[in-house]
């Protein structure tokens, strides 16, 4: 129903339809580019406060009184300005809040209206216009001069806490109301001041703030500016330098970076209980400015930070491979991590139930030298709820990104020691636990102190995976430690027993002799026999001694070789001579092919027709009847390839790739196996300290080749 438009006037109008006009208005400057992305209450804004105003100077214009718009417009025109508007977007939209009146009075009431209300509509917005034209150029040639300046701070300073207080004095300098301001970078769950400027006396790096606590800690915690109108009475006001240097108002903005709080900025004023929206504007701008370079510099500092981390965990590595002895390996770790990173590195290891202190690292070796006298004068209580003795009873990591007094006070077992604790001006600390098989081994403990350096879960994680690697070195070195026990008491054992063995079998060895002579003018089988058999029976046993001997050579590293040039070819002759005997007994052939005359290798004779034993023994005990046996022989650039082929039943596959380990016996079709299986162990272990390399070669049902190489004189 239409209001009677003989009644109607526009004051009344604009006031009645506010929320009508407020809609539509808001839904055209939804098609305006800096707009799009803003929420309805940032974009409504001033808007039902302009429209008052709007309709009070409509009425006024009837009674002919006149009525000033204030400052309204000017605010609302350095609000634009801040939200991204240019001047053309001013002017647009107020264009558009006339013609959203003029539709909505033509629908709501009909399509004449006064002219003389129509007349001061258009003059109070020309008048808004003017005023906003004006204040967003002032605003905007101020605030490009301020930015100039601050890029200039950016451009000339080396680092990140330079620019910082670069930063906020051009910000004081360009507003004259301001006369503090404070930058303050979160670290973890903390923020620390990281610039300050006219509160330099009672406010440093070392001054910190917990959100919500304090105004920083408040704008921090409501992600959102903060306006406080008197210091002096703000409980949330809680710096002794404020209060103390009689600031009365602040403004305070969050630095957030993907809807995430990354610092906190403040300005103060000792004069002023408010402050323009041109300074805020300025302000707004400068904090956005600081926060993309701040974020640049913590990607920076991160990438470096996992640079030297990487660098650093990777000579750590380096440093535990090259040595077993994991004592002097943990101390050179100590001395890397510092001043990598930590001031002060720390580490103990478990032994007997007791904690033994194994290395101290400071910069300064007389800070070393402090850490071992308070721990001769304070020693470890391994009851203590926190540190070292805390991590070794849980093996769980403790980890303070920052030290303070009340955690260095509770520590202290007396005033002297709470006295040398703050002077050593402790920061932040990260204790790891050594794990080994879920066994705690030791700990190490990273501290900073005069760096200032503030410690985060990345640390954290790369405190953990030293350790890790410092408990593998200690195991591999327990390990090592064990095995050469093991071999050397196994080479005790050896040579005892060999040494006793072959005394005995040597008695036992001449008295067969010694009888076989006796006895062999008598035709006396049940004699002759059971002596033949001690003989092959102390023949057999001697050779198992040589075996064990020189299998517990090879395994030591120690096996014994006296390598000169010699001939090959009687080498291989004598040891196809050896063997015929054993080939006819069992009708075999045991052929040569052997075409190295005067062709010299350098070789232990004796070695070699040791190999030569165990490949031809291997090839005649394992052929039948009919079978061949070829021996090989043949020269290449530097080496004599040597090879012993048969025409018997051949090796499974699945036994070659293991057929050289040591007591490993091949078990041939229709052959059980036999034999200790050291023979191809040791012959593997001659070549191979010849220089030489050896290898089979086995089809079944076709036969087997092995290979060996010895290099040429």
């Amino acid at each position: 129903m239409r209001t009677d438009p003989r009644r109607a006037r526009l004051c009344d109008f604009l006031r009645d339809r506010e929320p009508e006009i407020v809609s539509d208005w808001t839904q055209r400057m939804r098609t305006m580019s800096p707009a799009r992305d803003l929420s309805d209450s940032a974009i409504v804004d001033h808007l039902p406060r302009i429209l008052a105003l709007i309709a009070d100077f409509v009425e006024a214009g009837r009674a002919d009184t006149p009525v000033s718009l204030g400052s309204l417009p000017k605010a609302h025109a350095v609000d634009r300005l801040a939200r991204g508007f240019d001047l053309d977007n001013i002017v647009t939209e107020y264009g558009l809040l006339r013609r959203t009146i003029l539709d909505q009075w033509e629908s709501r009431i009909g399509p004449t209206i006064d002219l003389s209300e129509l007349r001061n509509l258009d003059i109070s917005l020309d008048e808004l216009l003017r005023q906003a034209t004006v204040r967003y150029a002032e605003a905007r040639e101020k605030l490009l001069k301020a930015v100039d300046r601050i890029s200039e701070a950016a451009l000339g300073a080396g680092d990140l806490d330079t620019f910082l207080a670069d930063l906020l004095r051009a910000t004081l300098e360009s507003t004259e109301s301001v006369d503090t301001a404070v930058m303050l970078l979160r670290e973890g769950d903390t923020l620390h001041v990281r610039a300050a400027v006219g509160l330099e006396e009672g406010m440093d790096e070392t001054f910190s703030i917990t959100p919500p606590g304090g105004i920083a800690g408040h704008v921090a915690a409501a992600r959102q500016p903060i306006f406080i109108r008197d210091a002096a009475t703000d409980p949330r006001v809680i710096s002794p330098a404020i209060r103390a240097k009689g600031v009365r108002a602040i403004y305070g903005v969050p630095l957030t970076r993907d809807d995430t709080v990354i610092g906190v900025a403040h300005i103060g004023s000792l004069t002023a209980s408010e402050f323009s929206e041109e300074d805020k504007l300025l302000f707004r701008t400068m904090a956005s400015r600081a926060t993309s370079v701040v974020i640049k510099a913590q990607l920076l500092a991160d990438l470096r930070r996992a640079e030297s981390a990487q660098r650093f965990l990777s000579e750590a590595s380096k440093q535990f491979a090259q040595s077993l002895d994991y004592e002097a390996t943990l101390k050179k770790i100590a001395h890397l991590a510092v001043p990598t990173i930590a001031d002060w590195c720390v580490v103990d290891v478990v032994e007997n139930g007791r904690i033994r202190r194994v290395s101290v690292a400071h910069t300064d070796p007389g800070k070393e030298k402090l850490a071992y006298e308070l721990e001769e004068r304070y020693p470890v209580d391994p009851d203590a709820p926190s540190g070292i003795p805390s991590v070794l009873r849980t093996g769980r990591p403790e980890f303070v990104p920052e030290i303070t007094d009340a955690q260095i006070t509770a520590v202290a077992r007396d005033p002297s020691h709470l006295e040398i604790l703050r002077g050593l001006g402790l920061k932040a600390h990260i204790i790891v636990p050594i794990l080994s098989r879920e066994r705690v081994l030791g700990t190490i403990a990273l501290v900073t102190a005069e760096s200032n350096r503030r410690y985060s879960e990345r640390d954290l994680r790369i405190a953990e995976d030293l350790a890790s690697r410092a408990a593998a070195a200690i195991e591999n070195a327990r390990l090592y430690a064990e095995a050469q026990n093991a071999v050397q008491m196994r080479e005790r054992v050896l040579a005892i027993v060999s040494h006793d063995l072959r005394n005995q079998l040597g008695v036992i060895a001449m008295g067969a002799n010694l009888l076989s002579r006796r006895t062999s003018a008598l035709d006396e089988a049940d004699v002759r026999k059971p002596i033949e058999t001690v003989q092959r029976t102390a023949t057999s046993m001697q050779h198992l001694v040589g075996d064990l001997l020189d299998m517990a050579s090879i395994q030591a590293g120690r096996l014994s070789i006296e390598r000169q040039p010699t001939e090959i070819k009687p080498i291989l002759l004598e040891s196809c001579e050896n063997h015929q005997p054993m080939a006819r007994d069992k009708a075999l052939t045991l052929r040569t092919d052997v075409p190295v005359d005067g062709v010299q290798v350098v070789a232990d004779r004796n070695r070699i027709l040791q190999v030569m034993a165990n490949l031809l023994g291997n090839a005649v005990k394992f052929c039948d009847a009919g079978d061949v046996v070829t021996l090989r022989a043949e020269t290449q650039d530097r080496d004599v390839l040597i090879s012993v082929s048969d025409t018997g039943p051949g090796i499974p596959q699945q036994e070659l790739t293991n057929i050289f380990e040591a007591y490993r016996t091949v078990e041939r079709p229709g052959q059980s196996k036999s034999g200790t299986g050291l023979g191809l162990y040791i012959a593997k272990g001659v070549i191979e300290r010849h220089g030489g390399r050896i290898w089979v070669e086995s089809e079944i049902g076709v036969g087997t080749t092995f290979f060996f190489t010895l290099p040429r004189a």
